[in-house]
C-alpha cells in the first residue's frame, strides 16, 4: 500500500542544473593544475566498478560529461562485479579531469545507498514488507537519494513536509490532544496521510479512535509488537490503517521486525549511514 510518489527517474535537466552548481562549488573553470598542465589533447576515460555494488546514477554520468562522447554499458539498478565497465567517455581531457570528482562523488554514493538498499528490501519483501527511506537526507542531496533508494528497491516516504501530515512526540508536546490535532490536519489537508507516532499502549489507543491513515509505532521491541499489531488490526478502525515501525532497526535486527500485520519499516539510515561505493574513473 505505497502511499506516496516514487522517485525511480531522474530528470534530465535536474540533473544538468543540479551538477552545474557542483561545477561551480568546485570552481572547475579555475582548476589551476588542469589549465597549467593540460592541452585539450582528446582521450578515453572508463568508469570501473572497484567492488561489488548496485548501480544508479547514469543520468549524472551523461549530464556530467555532455561535452563528450558518453558510452554507457549499464542501466540503473544494475547489479556490478569488480572490474565491471560502466561507461566510456571520450573527450578533451581537460574537460574530463575538471569533472570526474563530483561525478564520482555523487555516483559512488548513490550506489551506497542502491546497495544496502537492496540488500536490505530483499529481507522485508519476504514478507510483504515495504522499506522506506526517511527525510534523513542530505540537504540538496534529496532526490538523489530518494532516487538511489527507488533503484535499490525500497520504498520512498514522503518527500518534504508538504506532501502529509506526520505528528511526532514533539508536536504533541506543544499539543497533546491528538484527536484535537489529527482532527483539524485532517480538515485542512483532506488528500493528504495523516500519520501520528506513538510509543505508549495510551496514546495508541487515542490514535486509534482518531481519523490519522497512518500509525507509527517507534522504537517497539519486537517481541512487544507482536501483540501491539495483533491488538491494532483487531480493533475496529485499526485493520485498514497503514501500520509502520521505526527507531533502533538496523541491518542485523531489521529480519527480527518482519512481523505480520506491519506495512511498512522506515530506516533513517538508508541514506545518512551509508558507505559509498568504490569506482574508479582511469584515462
Amino acid at each position: 500500500m505505497t502511499r506516496f510518489k516514487q522517485y525511480n527517474i531522474l530528470d534530465a535537466d535536474f540533473v544538468a542544473q543540479k551538477l552545474q552548481d557542483f561545477f561551480q562549488e568546485d570552481h572547475i573553470d579555475n582548476d589551476i593544475t588542469t589549465n597549467t598542465t593540460q592541452n585539450e589533447k582528446t582521450v578515453v576515460a572508463q568508469l570501473i566498478a572497484r567492488e561489488e555494488l548496485v548501480f544508479a546514477g547514469v543520468q549524472i554520468i551523461q549530464q556530467g560529461f555532455i561535452n563528450c562522447t558518453v558510452s554507457c554499458n549499464i542501466k540503473d539498478g544494475d547489479p556490478l562485479q569488480p572490474g565491471d565497465l560502466i561507461a566510456s567517455i571520450e573527450g578533451p581531457i581537460n574537460d574530463i579531469l575538471k569533472k570526474e570528482r563530483v561525478v564520482l562523488n555523487l555516483i559512488q554514493r548513490l550506489c551506497g545507498i542502491a546497495s544496502i538498499t537492496k540488500k536490505l528490501s530483499s529481507i522485508t519483501k519476504k514478507h510483504n514488507i515495504e522499506l522506506l527511506d526517511t527525510r534523513k537526507t542530505t540537504p540538496g542531496l534529496r532526490m538523489f537519494e530518494k532516487f538511489a533508494v527507488a533503484i535499490g528497491g525500497g520504498t520512498n516516504h514522503r518527500f518534504s513536509l508538504q506532501d502529509a501530515v506526520m505528528i511526532k512526540d514533539n508536536h504533541l508536546k506543544g499539543n497533546p490532544d491528538i484527536i484535537e490535532i489529527v482532527s483539524k490536519a485532517k480538515a485542512s489537508n483532506p488528500n493528504k496521510d495523516i500519520q501520528v507516532e506513538v510509543d505508549t499502549k495510551e496514546q495508541l489507543d487515542i490514535a486509534l479512535q482518531s481519523e490519522a491513515n497512518s500509525i507509527l509505532l517507534d522504537n517497539f521491541n519486537p517481541k512487544h509488537l507482536i501483540e501491539v499489531v495483533k491488538y491494532i488490526r483487531g480493533h475496529n478502525t485499526g485493520k485498514t490503517k497503514y501500520i509502520e515501525i521505526s527507531g533502533g532497526i538496523t541491518a542485523e535486527t531489521l529480519a527480527q521486525f518482519c512481523i505480520a500485520g506491519i506495512d511498512g519499516i522506515s530506516m533513517g539510515a538508508l541514506t545518512h549511514n551509508i558507505q559509498s561505493k568504490d569506482i574508479g574513473l582511469d584515462i
